[in-house]
């Protein structure tokens, strides 16, 4: 089976960089509105700004790492049903994180299941 996991910078960001519990509620409303399900979720907050915010999934995670100070969010999610969208989680991240600047996604396809040939 093949899935998509996005990795995304998000240069210029304009929102809530600093604010994990924010970060954290607009995570896990756009993992519902993907069909995903919350299962945990942590965070970290740095010394004198930044936060890293993790929502763990029973389809895998969705992850936002920033540096407030470079007004920079790295957005790393993964859901492991093929049937649900990151592209859109993304879209609604997006609007939290307000990208003024570069945006960079990769997309990349993950094998899961039997090995490719």
């Amino acid at each position: 089976m093949t899935i998509i996991q996005l990795i995304v910078d998000a240069h210029g960001c304009e929102g809530p960089l600093n604010d994990a519990a924010t970060l954290l509620a607009r995570m896990e409303a756009a993992a519902r509105a993907a069909g995903a399900q919350t299962v945990g979720q942590a965070q970290a907050r740095y010394v004198p700004h930044g936060v890293t915010a993790i929502v763990f999934l029973a389809e895998s995670h969705i992850l936002i790492s920033t540096w407030p100070e470079y007004r920079l969010a790295l957005v790393d999610i993964l859901l492991c049903n093929p049937r649900m969208d990151p592209e859109g989680v993304w879209d609604r991240l997006a609007r939290t994180l307000r990208p003024a600047g570069e945006v960079r996604i990769r997309r990349s396809e993950r094998q899961v299941g039997a090995t490719p040939e």
